[in-house]
C-alpha cells in the first residue's frame, strides 16, 4: 500500500498549480464587461464573443438587443465605429480585442497597466509610457487626475482586464472543472490498478 500512496504522492505533484481563470460569475468581470460597453465598444470590438454570453453575464438584454446587428444576440460584438470612419480619425482600424490578453505577454496585467500609462505633459500632449506613439486615446481619464479619480480609473483597468481575459477563453472555467474530475477518475483508477496487481502477484507467488 506504500507503494500506491508515493505513487499518489507522484501524481498529484506533476499537475502543475491552477492559475487564475477568468470566471463569468466573478464580479469583477462582470463590471468589467460594463465598462467595455460604455468606454471600449466605440472603437474596438470582440469578433469571438457573442452578445448573448454577455447575456450570460448578466448585463441587461434589452440593451445588448439595441446594441445587435442584424444577427440579434447571437452576432460578436462589433464595435460601433465602422472601419473607415477609425481609419480616418486614428490612421489605423483599432485592433480586435478577443485574444488580446492572449496575444501579449503579461495578459491582463499588460492590459491594465496599459490603461493606466497615460501622463499629461507640460504643453498638455499625451504619452503612454508603456506604448509610446499609441493612438488610442487616455479613455479612462488618468492623465492629470485627481488621487479620487486615479482611483477610480484604476479600479476599472483592473475589470476591463478581468473581462478581457474571460473574453479570450470563455469556457475556461468549464475546462478547469471537468479537468478536476479527470483527475479524481486517474487517482482512484491508480489505486484499482495497484490492487489488481498486488493479486495477481501474490497469486503468481504461491
Amino acid at each position: 500500500m506504500r507503494r500506491a500512496a508515493l505513487a499518489l504522492a507522484a501524481l498529484l505533484a506533476a499537475v502543475p498549480a491552477q492559475a487564475w481563470v477568468a470566471s463569468a460569475s466573478d464580479p469583477e468581470v462582470r463590471a468589467g464587461a460594463r465598462v467595455f460597453l460604455e468606454q471600449c465598444r466605440l472603437c474596438h470590438g470582440l469578433r469571438y464573443v457573442r452578445l448573448a454570453e454577455l447575456a450570460d453575464l448578466g448585463l441587461d438584454e434589452a440593451a445588448l438587443r439595441e446594441a445587435a446587428g442584424p444577427e440579434g444576440l447571437q452576432g460578436p460584438v462589433a464595435p460601433v465605429m465602422d472601419a473607415e470612419a477609425a481609419r480616418g480619425m486614428f490612421g489605423l482600424v483599432p485592433p480586435d480585442l478577443s485574444l488580446i490578453v492572449k496575444a501579449r505577454e503579461g495578459g491582463r496585467d499588460y492590459v491594465r497597466e496599459l490603461l493606466l500609462a497615460y501622463e499629461q505633459a507640460p504643453d498638455g500632449s499625451l504619452s503612454n509610457r508603456l506604448f509610446p506613439g499609441i493612438a488610442m486615446p487616455d479613455v479612462l481619464g488618468v492623465a492629470g487626475a485627481d488621487p479620487r479619480a486615479r482611483a477610480r480609473a484604476e479600479e476599472q483597468a483592473r475589470q476591463v482586464a478581468a473581462f478581457l481575459a474571460w473574453a479570450a477563453d470563455p469556457r475556461a472555467e468549464e475546462r478547469v472543472r471537468l479537468g478536476y474530475y479527470v483527475e479524481a477518475y486517474l487517482l482512484v483508477l491508480t489505486v484499482l490498478l495497484y490492487l489488481v496487481k498486488r493479486r495477481v502477484w501474490s497469486r503468481l507467488e504461491t
